[in-house]
């Protein structure tokens, strides 16, 4: 009895180390199956400043990525889209400080389903800055170009405090090709609006 008492800890413990050594080799298959390219960043693209108010409290703003090469392979390219929002909270209330939250969601294409958001709490008069990010799904075959449509939304929910919202923001795609390690000649990302 004694005995088993001490074997039990050591069994446990060598059948959670072969668990391991399974779920490292499941990664490490995953991650050199599929040769990639390296990321091509876009520069980065700043559209005209938006403004929110309480009586207008949403805007869309549409965005195009572009992925091009001059000496394209049959090859799948993925591609990610992130854009930076800094919002700058004026109250019709001066006393007011805190402000409502504003809400950025990226939509890909025309989809009703909303993509990745980020959300962020206003203060007067003082610009603060949050990321949302999206991975671009829709599969695309570099021929010689591949295009992909998504859409910035921002909002202020019902019943903000008066007042308006100053937006300004930046979008930044990158991308690569997959089952090549080598970039395509020429490969160049860009984002625009339509």
């Amino acid at each position: 009895m004694t005995h088993h008492r001490e074997s039990s800890p050591s069994s446990r413990l060598r059948h959670w180390a072969s668990r391991l050594a399974l779920l490292v080799a499941c990664a490490s298959v995953v991650a050199t199956s599929q040769a990639i390219s390296d990321d091509v960043f876009s520069d980065p693209y700043s559209g005209a400043p938006a403004t929110l108010t309480t009586e207008a409290p949403k805007t869309r703003i549409p965005l195009v990525v572009l992925a091009t090469a001059s000496k394209s392979p049959d090859k799948i390219v993925e591609a990610e889209l992130t854009v930076l929002v800094t919002a700058t909270w004026r109250p019709a209330d001066p006393s007011q400080t805190e402000g409502p939250w504003l809400r950025a969601v990226l939509v890909e294409g025309e989809t009703e389903f909303s993509g990745p958001e980020a959300g962020i709490l206003l203060l007067a008069g003082a610009p603060v800055t949050t990321e949302v990010q999206t991975y671009l799904s829709r599969e695309c075959r570099l021929g010689s170009t591949c295009e992909w449509t998504a859409n910035l939304d921002l909002e202020l929910p019902p019943g903000a405090p008066a007042g308006k919202v100053e937006l300004v923001w930046t979008a930044t795609a990158q991308a690569h090709v997959v089952d090549t390690s080598s970039t395509p000649k020429g490969f160049k990302v860009i984002v625009s609006e339509p």
